[in-house]
């Protein structure tokens, strides 16, 4: 059996574990990755290299900026004012939200950020309306992660530079990319995930998060007295 073959079975089985959620999806994660190394999919070293992988510190960083921010008036004053003008509807909250979004994802070529920055503002939206934050999280980073640079604005504008950019590396000069033409390949997907991310994510999403989480105000507050 070729490497190949034994890694995408390791995925197909990873993403059942996921999906079905019988087991902790931290430890269906170690688990994945400890079969790569078994199998020889992966070098130990590599996989031990994850564990300091820039993108998850910056992740974990942008979770505790999310978390600071959220308790600042100025995230609740914002959602108040969404849940306003959506009068307690939960679609039209998210088409808002989305919207955001999308612009955001224009201008700022991470989704990490982007969701930092949109995760508290809905945090408190959906307090505020006793939603659970489950059904809304997940379909924003979607939105977040697949629409960036999607129209011809922001990092957008510079995506036919760089496409014209390999065309010329490669000496094909017969076609030119125009500055839209990355957009109306793109513009499709960013329609069909916005629609479903406000329409249909929320619905399925689950009602309370895949793992609880304690506050440390409840955890301090069901602290046995000494």
């Amino acid at each position: 059996m070729s490497s190949l073959t034994v890694c995408l079975i390791i995925c197909l089985i990873t993403m059942v574990s996921y999906i079905v959620g019988k087991i902790p999806m931290g430890l269906t994660a170690m688990l994945s990755m400890a079969a790569f190394v078994l199998t020889g999919c992966l070098d130990p070293a590599t996989a031990a290299g994850y564990f300091g992988n820039a993108n998850g510190i910056m992740m974990l960083s942008m979770f505790v900026v999310a978390t600071g921010f959220n308790r600042t008036q100025f995230v609740k004053k914002c959602a108040s004012s969404v849940n306003r003008i959506s009068g307690g509807s939960l679609t039209k909250m998210m088409l808002g939200y989305v919207l955001i979004t999308v612009v955001l994802s224009q201008f700022i070529q991470s989704s990490v950020v982007v969701f930092g920055i949109m995760a508290p503002m809905m945090i408190a939206s959906c307090d505020e309306l006793h939603i659970s934050p489950s059904k809304t999280l997940f379909p924003m980073a979607m939105v977040g992660i697949a629409t960036i640079s999607v129209l011809p604005l922001g990092s957008g504008a510079t995506q036919f530079a760089e496409l014209n950019g390999y065309l010329e590396a490669n000496e094909y000069t017969a076609f030119t990319v125009a500055l839209t033409d990355p957009m109306k390949a793109r513009l499709p997907m960013l329609l069909a995930i916005s629609l479903y991310s406000i329409f249909i994510a929320p619905r399925m999403a689950p009602d309370a998060p895949v793992i609880q989480m304690t506050s440390i105000e409840s955890r301090k507050d069901n602290r046995p007295a000494l």
